[in-house]
């Protein structure tokens, strides 16, 4: 077989700052006193500045090769987390989590627990990840921290993206995709040689589009699921001298979604008016049931989800010099974005409610006047303005050698505004939305001011939300042959990060039921049409802050730094050629950082520390036959937990630190090349990842009332006990040309996406069926690919949240899942 289908291969201890570029060498054929590892195909990486078989690197890594990813149809990043042990990603949160260390809030002022890197360059999003082979040549995925040479926020472990680059001889490709569902992707590059010295690369994609979408609004409004998105990327290559070489990257991404993930799958609550909250609830008195109980893919809403994706600038350069001996490599980069999300609130088509429910209206029609209305057409808007550099110089020795070493400096700088608002989507006809527009406030004690800001957007919660990050690092790393076999490798690196925030917190509302509000004039009733809406975020926040005086909308600032070492100290030995014991410890960070948007009362947490203790073998024990195992055990301190606080009977986010957590695993991964038309490849892992110390309790926000309950013991959010994947490739020859039939398995177990062990905050486990067939033309010039995907349309989760007790579902649940069974056929052309 030309190239193996799939490789993940588990490897322990990193020696590169750099991604890890990789490619599929043929070795020897099978013969008697051959070793194992000369009679398949190799995936050579350059991690210690150097050529290595992947199996002689002592780290644990997945591979996913552009060839692997088009045979087996790894098209996104939930994809590739369905077949790397321990690795679990939320497409509907964009949120990664390795062996149980992740991110559990996306709010300004925290930090990715899993790094993901573009060609050595720094982001927050996993984006870069879910571009298609086209443009990528491999995708690793790093497990277990990274900190010494990949640092920032690589607590859990890093994903390098690494680009496919320009080409010495001039070439191209076009790709056409179409889909069940109207889906449909169309891509190209073209690659060659400029002059001598210079190369260039350009690469566009126009979707992936839909036109027919696969949520079904019940309302008869607008359905949803599509994405419509553009990407273009230009790449040049100069050799400025035969030991000078400078690479620079330019790409541009544009949104224009209307995504949906998945719902309510809970009843609506239709008895209350205002439950609890600012505004009164969508569903009182709604007739109609919640689509989402019993259809997973249907919803109700008035409100069409968007997400918009503009400004988006990202520029990668890359400046390499051999200096006789010593490499000296510059890393840079540069990226921008403008990120807008609307979301539906109320979970319901609801725009009218006429009632006189808690007003006198409701004992006699001779109160009619009390009658009121309101349109609960809620709707979330969620921003993200962002920009971000950063700047990293690297030495290392030029060649292998029996003592390798790497030193490094890195720089990075972030502008980060994130304002989120929650509104009444109404025009002023009715009750609520003619209030909420000119609130009165009230300040200390609930006493009105004389004056109050207006309310032009109608906003019921306003976050807005201002970060500047500074961060430096030093490191260094040196792996040394002790004896023949023996090698030891001892990493080190510093690194402080300088937080400074901004936030401006404001709520409003309106509650016509509210005997408080006039007691004498609505005879101990509530007011109705009469209410006005209030400005109450001062007598909120006195609950927790007495001395906070004024009305109206409250800001602060915060101003913090952290830092801290991170360390790498391993052991490897290789007894043959064909097998690799590895042992290492590490310490990982991330920094601490801020609650900002929501005023709360623990705002600030401080940075979390992993020490990971990892052994294993990989093994070649037969030819064609990989046997790698791999068994760690976290220690894992200062976890950061989001926790709804209630205050002032209003439920705020607030951050918490959680004392210890322990993560512990194994990971077994075999792949076996049982002929030269037959391929087989199984991972397996386990995962026990929970809190294991913390004196606090909490109240569950998804409970009624004020119980106060211990998350000691409860497990890890997003960590599922088992993962299970299995697939396999025939390779039919043909007269003219191959015939490849893939097929894939995967399976996982359940998984809590909170830290209450709370039925709502649980998926359930799942498993997934995909197949595939690839023709491939003699010339290797065509390729025609039909595939099925989730072949028994199984719904597959792809995460989890309760609601609290003021929604239109009292105390319910969403849930979002993967994508149903589809149908496709795609046709690449390379020239």
């Amino acid at each position: 077989m030309k190239s193996a289908l799939f490789t993940t291969v588990s490897i322990v201890g990193l020696a590169a700052a750099q991604p890890v570029y990789g490619q599929s060498v043929e070795t020897s054929e099978g013969a008697e006193g051959v070793p194992a590892s000369e009679q398949r195909d190799e995936i050579l990486v350059i991690a210690q500045r150097r050529e290595q078989d992947v199996q002689d690197v002592p780290i644990a890594i997945s591979v996913f090769s552009d060839e692997d990813r088009d045979r087996l149809g790894i098209r996104t990043i939930q994809d590739m987390s369905n077949f790397t042990p321990g690795l679990s990603f939320s497409a509907s949160l964009d949120r990664l989590s390795i062996r149980g260390i992740g991110r559990l809030t996306n709010i300004i002022g925290t930090d990715p627990g899993v790094a993901t890197y573009n060609d050595g360059f720094y982001t927050a999003s996993a984006a870069e990840a879910s571009k298609t082979p086209m443009f990528v040549e491999r995708v690793e995925v790093l497990r277990g921290p990274q900190g010494t040479l990949y640092g920032r926020n690589s607590i859990g472990g890093s994903l390098n993206v690494v680009s496919k680059r320009p080409t010495d001889e001039f070439e191209g490709e076009v790709r056409a995709t179409v889909e069940s569902l109207g889906f449909w992707i169309g891509e190209g590059y073209l690659s060659g040689p400029i002059t001598d010295e210079l190369r260039a690369r350009v690469s566009v994609q126009v979707g992936p589009r839909f036109f027919d979408e696969p949520y079904t609004n019940i309302s008869g409004l607008e359905d949803e699921g599509t994405l419509d998105r553009f990407l273009v990327e230009g790449q040049l290559e100069w050799d400025i001298s035969d030991s000078t070489e400078l690479w620079l990257k330019y790409s541009h991404a544009e949104w224009d979604d209307h995504n949906r993930t998945g719902g309510l799958v809970t009843p609506f609550s239709t008895t209350e008016v205002l439950p609890e909250g600012l505004v009164p609830s969508a569903a009182f008195g709604y007739a109609v049931a919640s689509p989402g109980v019993t259809d997973p893919r249907s919803f109700d809403a008035n409100t069409r989800a968007s997400q918009k994706l503009t400004d988006n600038h990202n520029i990668v350069a890359h400046l390499t010099a051999d200096m006789g001996g010593v490499t000296v490599k510059y890393v840079g980069g540069y990226s921008q974005y403008f990120y807008e999300q609307i979301s539906d609130y109320d979970f319901t088509s609801v725009d009218s409610v006429t009632t006189g429910a808690g007003t006198l209206a409701a004992l006699s029609p001779a109160f009619a006047a009390f009658t009121y209305t309101y349109n609960p057409t809620y709707v979330q808007e969620y921003i993200e303005d962002k920009s971000y550099y950063s700047n990293e110089i690297t030495l290392s020795n030029s060649d292998p050698a029996a003592f390798n070493w790497i030193v490094g400096l890195y720089q990075y700088h972030e502008d980060f505004s994130q304002p989120i608002t929650q509104f009444v989507d109404a025009d002023g006809s009715d009750n609520l939305s003619a209030a909420i527009v000119a609130p009165i406030c009230l300040g200390q004690f609930g006493i009105p001011t004389a004056t109050c800001a207006t309310n032009p957007r109608r906003s019921f919660y306003e976050g807005r939300s201002n970060l500047e990050i500074d961060g430096l690092a030093a490191f260094g790393q040196a792996d040394f042959e002790v004896s023949d076999g023996l090698k030891l490798t001892v990493g080190l690196r510093y690194s402080r990060d300088e937080k400074k925030g901004d936030e401006s917190f404001r709520l409003v509302g309106w509650n016509p039921t509210d005997p408080t509000v006039d007691p004498v004039g609505c005879f101990g009733f509530g007011c109705g049409p009469f209410t006005p809406a209030f400005d109450v975020t001062v007598p909120v926040l006195n609950t927790v802050f007495p001395g906070l005086t004024g009305s109206g909308a409250q800001t602060r600032s915060f101003e913090d730094d952290w830092g801290g070492l991170s360390w790498r100290l391993g052991l490897d030995y290789a007894p043959n050629p064909d097998t690799l014991i590895f042992g290492s410890y590490s310490r990982g960070i991330k920094s601490g950082g801020f609650n900002l948007g929501v005023y709360s009362e623990n705002a600030v947490v401080d940075k979390e520390e992993v020490d990971a203790f990892e052994i294993g073998i990989k093994s070649r024990p037969a030819y064609g036959f990989t046997l790698n195992a791999t068994a760690f055990h976290y220690v894992y301190d200062g976890l950061q937990v989001p926790i709804e606080v209630e205050t002032g009977g209003i439920g705020l986010g607030n951050l918490f630190n959680v004392p210890t957590s322990k993560s512990t695993g194994f990971e077994l991964e075999t792949s076996w090349e049982a002929t030269d038309w037959f391929e087989f490849n199984a991972n397996y892992a386990y995962l026990d990842a929970r809190i294991t110390q913390i004196d606090m309790l909490f109240d569950d926000p998804n409970l009624p009332g004020n119980n106060l309950i211990s998350i000691d013991g409860n497990r890890l959010p997003a960590s599922s006990k088992h993962k299970l994947s299995v697939s396999g490739l025939i390779d039919v020859p043909l007269a003219q040309g191959d015939l490849f039939f893939a097929g894939s398995y995967v399976y996982r177990s359940n998984a809590y996406y909170g830290v209450f062990d709370n039925p709502n905050y649980r998926a359930p486990g799942w498993d997934q069926v995909d197949l595939r067939a690839t023709y491939v033309a003699p010339d290797r010039n065509i390729r025609l690919i039909a595939y099925v995907r989730n072949v028994f349309d199984t719904l597959g989760y792809d995460g989890a949240d309760a609601l609290e007790g003021s929604r239109s579902s009292r105390f319910g649940q969403t849930l979002s899942y993967t994508p149903p069974r589809s149908f496709g056929a795609e046709v690449q052309f390379s020239f």
